[in-house]
């Protein structure tokens, strides 16, 4: 059985959330084209990512040395293990976000974090990194409120650091199969906001029945 991960990280507000009404859209289709799937939700406002802290690093250092650990530091251990084994078999992902001052939220880049693991994701050769993740597929759904990627202002591409360091990240992991979808411009151009999100929807429609 195909098993897709979808990994949202956009806080709940009482203001719908573009990105997550594009998610929605788009997992509605997917799971109309593909209803044998399995889908499986990664809220990371809902249930916080385990953290990268000293009681995280004290229980890698006894782990590699043989001591015993704490039990803070078996269930932190064991937290890591759950959501990295999650990630590792998964088939397809996607990642749901806003736009924060041209980066991802703190939460996802947690998510990476704990998902970056040597000899899991990827390892190291003499000729570099490879990624260990090969033949799955990821969609990246990202809102922001101006343009980076379309039209005229393609200029500051290069300011949406986010949606770069996330296919970067991917790629490591031996993720190279990417499909990106933008909803950006409803705040610069507050008329045309409807219209936007309409666009991006009938967009995640075609990818759930394709992806």
């Amino acid at each position: 059985m195909t098993k897709l991960l979808m990994i949202l990280a956009h806080p709940h507000t009482t203001v719908p959330s573009k990105s997550l009404q594009v998610a929605a859209t788009f997992k509605a289709s997917y799971q109309a084209a593909h209803p044998q799937d399995e889908i499986i939700v990664r809220d990371l406002f809902k249930t916080p990512v385990p953290a990268l802290d000293s009681t995280t690093m004290t229980a890698w250092m006894k782990q590699k040395y043989g001591k015993p650990l704490t039990d803070a530091e078996n269930q932190q251990l064991t937290a890591h293990n759950t959501w990295l084994n999650e990630f590792m078999t998964a088939d397809k992902y996607v990642f749901v976000n806003p736009m924060y001052n041209h980066f991802l939220p703190a939460e996802l880049k947690q998510y990476i974090d704990v998902t970056a693991v040597a000899r899991k994701t990827f390892k190291y050769t003499a000729n570099g990194p490879v990624g260990l993740l090969t033949n799955k597929k990821a969609l990246h759904i990202q809102a922001a409120g101006g343009i980076y990627h379309t039209g005229e202002q393609t200029s500051v591409l290069s300011m949406d650091l986010g949606a770069t360091y996330l296919k970067a990240a991917l790629g490591l992991y031996g993720i190279t199969d990417m499909t990106q979808l933008f909803i950006e411009g409803a705040d610069q151009n507050p008329d045309t906001a409807a219209e936007i999100v309409a666009n991006a929807q009938t967009q995640a429609t075609t990818l759930g029945k394709t992806f």
